[in-house]
């Protein structure tokens, strides 16, 4: 939804694929009509959540094999000529792909942030879409695993970062069903954790301030969630009983 900034990169990285299928879900800027002017097929669907964004766009697709693209990410030359290889092949279902993550105009190497392998290219008759944040795939067949990656860009400064946290946090908040209580344990208890793990144990602080930075915000993510899910319990329990 208003890619406009990245769709045209995306579409590109992947010119060479039998079709190019982009599903959007509503877009006000020119997020259509530039990949529609770029020989894909765009069709529409209202977010409802990631993983059957995803079924869906699985659904539409015709192809023997389908790769999944998020609209700030890259396919490389290497990642495809890895790709077509590892199709032609014919040794797997499904493949997982590491990714590069760029954060605040840099790669990480750290922090756990690379590489993050994820299931992105399968058959299409073999795979099915799971969790409504932070999806993943289940494949039926075996699966092998690429070495080129995926480039993504999708945290260019903290303000976008912020922007996508408020959107994903409120999401995953809608799944914890805990009570209050426990909600503020967590919110209160798991940040500083976090924080070490993401920063000493996986050695965020070799990427500079970037690396520090990036774990600070993820704590804050949790937090944030945890925030989030005790304000609609709260609210919840506030409310006057039918009949009452």
């Amino acid at each position: 939804m208003n890619e406009e900034r990245h769709i045209a990169g995306s579409i590109e990285s992947v010119g060479k694929a039998n079709e190019i299928l982009v599903l959007d879900a509503g877009s006000t800027d020119h997020t259509a009509e530039i990949a529609a002017s770029l020989g894909a097929r765009v069709h529409d669907r209202p977010m409802t959540d990631f993983a059957e964004q995803r079924n869906h766009a699985l659904s539409l697709a015709t192809s023997d094999w389908v790769f999944h693209l998020d609209a700030d990410e890259r396919v490389t030359q290497p990642l495809w000529d890895e790709i077509t290889n590892a199709i032609s092949a014919g040794e797997s279902d499904g493949f997982l792909v590491p990714t590069r993550n760029h954060v605040f105009g840099a790669p990480l190497q750290h922090g756990g942030w690379y590489p993050q392998y994820h299931l992105r290219l399968h058959r299409r008759t073999k795979g099915q879409w799971s969790r409504e944040v932070m999806e993943f795939i289940q494949i039926e067949g075996p699966v092998g695993k690429l070495s080129e990656p995926i480039e993504h860009f999708g945290h260019p400064d903290i303000r976008t970062f912020v922007l996508k946290a408020d959107f994903y946090t409120t999401m995953e908040a809608e799944r914890l069903q805990r009570p209050v209580f426990q909600l503020a344990a967590l919110a209160i208890l798991y940040p500083i954790p976090y924080f070490a793990y993401k920063y000493v144990f996986q050695r965020g602080f070799l990427d500079g301030w970037r690396g520090l930075v990036i774990a600070m915000l993820l704590s804050f993510y949790r937090c944030l969630t945890y925030l989030k899910a005790i304000e609609r319990v709260a609210r919840a329990a506030e409310r006057p009983r039918a009949g009452g």
